[in-house]
């Protein structure tokens, strides 16, 4: 009898499995971590925020400071800190818009509201919402709205943050 030459379905499909690893692994290679840096860095924004948002409810009122490099309580004389998300963390920058009056300092009052300053009668900022706008080293953005209320969310790509 005549001997067959060829590959059995077995050694064909381990084949298969083998390059489909390798190149999933190159993929994840070559995309990298700076395609999600600016989902990522919402997610933890919005922890950082809610942290001092809850800090500030019980009387205890940290500042939200939103400035190019640096979100939340940037103290220059703390690099590293749990309280903030700096710009060589994160590989991100950081924009406060649409807060009336136009500010980088965000207050938290007794409710959760934002307001101007720390005194139990500032105003209330944020009255159409606030957007904190979060861009990555390739320029993708993902943004925080803060509405009038205290709620912080993720922002869609075309919802305007409101009320």
């Amino acid at each position: 009898m005549k001997q067959q030459q060829g590959f059995t379905l077995v050694e064909l499909i381990m084949v298969i499995v083998i390059i489909g690893i390798i190149s999933a692994t190159a993929a994840a290679r070559f995309s990298g971590r700076s395609e999600f840096d600016a989902q990522l860095t919402r997610d933890q924004a919005i922890s950082v925020i809610r942290q001092i948002q809850i800090s500030a409810m019980q009387g205890h009122g940290e500042q939200l400071q939103v400035t190019n490099s640096c979100l939340g309580v940037c103290k220059s004389t703390v690099t590293e800190s749990d309280d903030s998300l700096r710009e060589a963390q994160t590989n991100t920058t950081f924009a406060l818009t649409k807060a009336e009056p136009p500010t980088s300092i965000l207050y938290f009052n007794l409710l959760g509201q934002p307001t101007s300053g720390s005194a139990t009668n500032a105003a209330l900022v944020c009255t159409n919402g606030c957007t904190i706008t979060i861009t990555a080293k390739n320029k993708q953005t993902a943004s925080i709205c803060i509405n009038s209320q205290g709620y912080v969310y993720k922002k869609k790509d075309d919802e305007v943050c409101g009320k």
